[in-house]
Protein backbone atom coordinates (compact mmCIF):
# COMPACT_ATOMS: atom_id res chain seq x y z
CA UNK A 1 0.00 0.00 0.00
CA UNK A 2 1.97 3.06 1.21
CA UNK A 3 4.03 4.76 3.90
CA UNK A 4 2.16 6.97 6.34
CA UNK A 5 3.76 9.52 8.64
CA UNK A 6 1.91 9.90 11.91
CA UNK A 7 2.60 12.98 14.01
CA UNK A 8 1.53 13.21 17.64
CA UNK A 9 1.28 16.54 19.47
CA UNK A 10 0.31 17.59 22.99
CA UNK A 11 -3.40 18.37 23.30
CA UNK A 12 -6.65 17.00 22.01
CA UNK A 13 -7.04 18.95 18.77
CA UNK A 14 -5.45 18.26 15.41
CA UNK A 15 -3.53 21.46 14.60
CA UNK A 16 -4.28 23.42 11.48
CA UNK A 17 -1.92 23.01 8.58
CA UNK A 18 0.44 26.02 8.67
CA UNK A 19 -0.45 28.52 5.95
CA UNK A 20 2.65 27.89 3.85
CA UNK A 21 1.76 24.19 3.54
CA UNK A 22 -2.02 24.40 2.94
CA UNK A 23 -2.03 23.49 -0.75
CA UNK A 24 0.16 20.42 -0.42
CA UNK A 25 -0.29 18.90 3.03
CA UNK A 26 -3.41 17.67 4.77
CA UNK A 27 -3.77 16.63 8.42
CA UNK A 28 -6.22 13.87 9.33
CA UNK A 29 -6.75 12.56 12.85
CA UNK A 30 -5.30 9.08 13.24
CA UNK A 31 -6.42 6.65 15.94
CA UNK A 32 -4.59 3.42 15.07
CA UNK A 33 -3.77 1.77 18.42
CA UNK A 34 -0.37 0.57 17.20
CA UNK A 35 0.68 4.23 17.01
CA UNK A 36 -1.35 5.85 19.78
CA UNK A 37 -0.19 3.33 22.42
CA UNK A 38 3.22 5.00 22.38
CA UNK A 39 1.92 8.54 22.96
CA UNK A 40 0.59 10.13 26.14
CA UNK A 41 -3.19 9.84 26.58
CA UNK A 42 -3.72 13.61 26.32
CA UNK A 43 -1.98 13.85 22.92
CA UNK A 44 -3.53 13.78 19.46
CA UNK A 45 -2.16 11.76 16.55
CA UNK A 46 -2.70 12.66 12.92
CA UNK A 47 -1.34 11.74 9.53
CA UNK A 48 0.25 14.25 7.21
CA UNK A 49 -0.57 13.41 3.60
CA UNK A 50 -0.36 14.81 0.12
CA UNK A 51 -3.21 13.25 -1.77
CA UNK A 52 -3.91 9.93 -0.09
CA UNK A 53 -0.50 8.98 1.32
CA UNK A 54 3.03 10.14 2.07
CA UNK A 55 4.83 9.22 -1.15
CA UNK A 56 5.74 12.86 -1.90
CA UNK A 57 7.23 13.32 1.57
CA UNK A 58 9.32 10.19 2.19
CA UNK A 59 11.48 7.92 0.08
CA UNK A 60 12.66 4.59 1.41
CA UNK A 61 16.43 4.06 1.16
CA UNK A 62 17.95 1.81 -1.50
CA UNK A 63 15.02 1.97 -3.91
CA UNK A 64 16.43 0.71 -7.19
CA UNK A 65 15.01 2.60 -10.17
CA UNK A 66 12.88 0.57 -12.56
CA UNK A 67 14.13 -0.07 -16.07
CA UNK A 68 12.92 2.98 -18.01
CA UNK A 69 12.72 1.02 -21.27
CA UNK A 70 10.07 -1.21 -19.67
CA UNK A 71 8.19 1.86 -18.48
CA UNK A 72 8.38 3.40 -21.94
CA UNK A 73 6.92 0.22 -23.50
CA UNK A 74 4.17 0.18 -20.88
CA UNK A 75 3.23 3.81 -21.65
CA UNK A 76 3.26 3.17 -25.41
CA UNK A 77 0.88 0.22 -24.96
CA UNK A 78 -1.44 2.58 -23.11
CA UNK A 79 -1.42 4.86 -26.14
CA UNK A 80 0.31 7.81 -24.48
CA UNK A 81 1.71 10.62 -26.63
CA UNK A 82 5.48 11.10 -27.00
CA UNK A 83 5.32 14.27 -24.91
CA UNK A 84 3.42 12.53 -22.11
CA UNK A 85 5.85 9.58 -22.16
CA UNK A 86 8.80 11.97 -22.01
CA UNK A 87 7.32 13.84 -19.01
CA UNK A 88 6.56 10.58 -17.19
CA UNK A 89 10.08 9.22 -17.73
CA UNK A 90 11.67 12.50 -16.61
CA UNK A 91 9.53 12.44 -13.48
CA UNK A 92 10.54 8.84 -12.84
CA UNK A 93 14.25 9.75 -13.18
CA UNK A 94 13.83 12.65 -10.74
CA UNK A 95 12.08 10.35 -8.25
CA UNK A 96 14.85 7.72 -8.55
CA UNK A 97 17.60 10.26 -7.81
CA UNK A 98 15.79 11.96 -4.93
CA UNK A 99 17.59 11.45 -1.59
CA UNK A 100 16.16 8.90 0.82
CA UNK A 101 14.27 9.94 3.94
CA UNK A 102 12.02 12.85 4.75
CA UNK A 103 11.98 15.65 2.22
CA UNK A 104 12.80 19.28 3.04
CA UNK A 105 9.18 20.47 3.13
CA UNK A 106 8.34 17.85 5.78
CA UNK A 107 11.44 18.79 7.78
CA UNK A 108 10.18 22.39 7.69
CA UNK A 109 6.74 21.24 8.84
CA UNK A 110 8.30 19.23 11.70
CA UNK A 111 10.27 22.34 12.68
CA UNK A 112 7.10 24.46 12.72
CA UNK A 113 5.27 21.89 14.89
CA UNK A 114 8.16 21.49 17.36
CA UNK A 115 8.44 25.28 17.59
CA UNK A 116 4.71 25.45 18.34
CA UNK A 117 4.41 22.53 20.80
CA UNK A 118 7.92 22.05 22.22
CA UNK A 119 7.83 18.30 21.54
CA UNK A 120 6.24 16.03 18.95
CA UNK A 121 6.46 12.37 18.06
CA UNK A 122 6.85 11.00 14.56
CA UNK A 123 5.99 7.47 13.48
CA UNK A 124 6.60 5.97 10.06
CA UNK A 125 4.98 2.73 8.95
CA UNK A 126 4.41 0.95 5.64
CA UNK A 127 0.73 -0.01 5.73
CA UNK A 128 -0.31 -3.14 3.91
CA UNK A 129 -3.86 -3.13 5.27
CA UNK A 130 -6.41 -0.73 6.75
CA UNK A 131 -4.66 2.41 8.04
CA UNK A 132 -6.96 2.70 11.06
CA UNK A 133 -6.95 -0.95 12.18
CA UNK A 134 -3.72 -2.61 11.01
CA UNK A 135 -1.81 -4.09 13.95
CA UNK A 136 1.99 -3.60 13.99
CA UNK A 137 4.94 -2.77 16.26
CA UNK A 138 7.17 0.26 15.95
CA UNK A 139 10.74 0.47 17.21
CA UNK A 140 11.32 3.27 19.73
CA UNK A 141 14.12 5.39 18.26
CA UNK A 142 14.40 7.45 21.44
CA UNK A 143 14.51 11.21 21.77
CA UNK A 144 16.43 13.78 19.74
CA UNK A 145 16.66 17.57 19.65
CA UNK A 146 15.12 19.38 16.72
CA UNK A 147 18.53 20.68 15.68
CA UNK A 148 20.07 17.20 15.69
CA UNK A 149 17.07 15.76 13.86
CA UNK A 150 17.31 18.36 11.10
CA UNK A 151 21.05 17.82 10.84
CA UNK A 152 20.84 14.03 10.51
CA UNK A 153 17.50 12.27 10.05
CA UNK A 154 19.05 8.79 10.03
CA UNK A 155 17.68 8.14 13.55
CA UNK A 156 14.24 8.20 11.96
CA UNK A 157 13.76 5.07 9.93
CA UNK A 158 10.87 3.11 8.57
CA UNK A 159 8.91 1.27 11.31
CA UNK A 160 10.03 3.60 14.11
CA UNK A 161 8.72 6.24 16.47
CA UNK A 162 10.94 9.13 17.55
CA UNK A 163 10.47 12.02 20.00
CA UNK A 164 11.67 15.38 18.73
CA UNK A 165 12.17 18.09 21.32
CA UNK A 166 12.77 21.81 21.11
CA UNK A 167 11.75 25.02 22.77
CA UNK A 168 8.39 26.52 21.82
CA UNK A 169 8.81 29.81 19.98
CA UNK A 170 6.47 32.68 20.85
CA UNK A 171 3.91 33.46 18.14
CA UNK A 172 5.32 35.68 15.43
CA UNK A 173 8.95 34.62 16.04
CA UNK A 174 10.99 32.15 14.06
CA UNK A 175 14.23 30.45 14.86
Amino acid sequence: MCHFLTIAVPGKIVPEVPQEFRRKIHFTEHANRSVTESTPADWTSFTATSGSCLCDFYKAPNNAPDDTSKLEMKYRKKGWSEAKIHRALEGHKAQATRPAGLQDDILDLVTDLVNKFGEIRLSLHWYSGDVETENFSLKDAGSISLEDFRWDTTAFEDETTIKIKGEPVATGQRR
